[in-house]
Formats: structure tokens, C-alpha cells, sequence
């Protein structure tokens, strides 16, 4: 129970911060510094806008959970929140080659 709770924690702080590294402006500033990323996944213009807004959204929600002082429950929360949304409009073979690459995000 231990091993599970330290590693979703490590989950979570490392998503937190490959979303939060940076200070998005708006979605379309997402959009643009990881474009060429996007496009080398294979994701088409409308998954490129709605993965843009998943990870603009997720960064202003673990913006403001941080500021409030969030436990690693409500960080877990967050994480299976935007992997429910990406899976909306990505496949797993996409979501799958989107998580590889997670950690280029600019």
C-alpha cells in the first residue's frame, strides 16, 4: 500500500511539473510552443486544440491546488481528471506516444 501511494505520488509531482514548468499565457501559447511536438505523435489540428486545452486547464488547476496547499489524493484526482479528457478524442496508441513524450513539453 506504501510502494502505491509513494509512486502515485511521484506521478503526480511529476506531472504537476512537466505541466507547471512553464507559465502559460493562454492555450494558444501551449499550442504553439509544442506544435511540432504534437505533430510528431500524429495528432491532426482539432486533437492538437483539445490537447492544448487539456494541458492548459490541467496546469491552471495544478497552479491553483498547489496554491491552496493540495495532498497527493486531489493530485491523483487531477491526473486520472486529464487522462479521462484526452481520452475523449485520443486513441490509447495516441494517449500512450503523448505520455512518452509528456516530458518535452514546453
Amino acid at each position: 500500500m506504501r510502494k502505491l501511494l509513494v509512486s502515485f505520488t511521484f506521478l503526480i509531482f511529476t506531472s504537476y511539473f512537466s505541466f507547471s514548468s512553464n507559465d502559460y499565457k493562454s492555450i494558444e501559447e501551449v499550442k504553439s510552443l509544442n506544435y511540432e511536438l504534437f505533430e510528431e505523435i500524429g495528432l491532426d489540428e482539432n486533437k492538437i486544440n483539445f490537447v492544448s486545452r487539456v494541458i492548459y486547464s490541467t496546469y491552471k488547476k495544478a497552479q491553483y491546488m498547489a496554491s491552496e496547499g493540495a495532498t497527493s489524493q486531489k493530485a491523483v484526482f487531477l491526473d486520472k481528471e486529464a487522462e479521462e479528457m484526452l481520452l475523449r478524442v485520443l486513441t490509447q496508441s495516441e494517449l500512450k506516444a503523448f505520455n512518452a513524450v509528456k516530458h518535452k513539453l514546453k
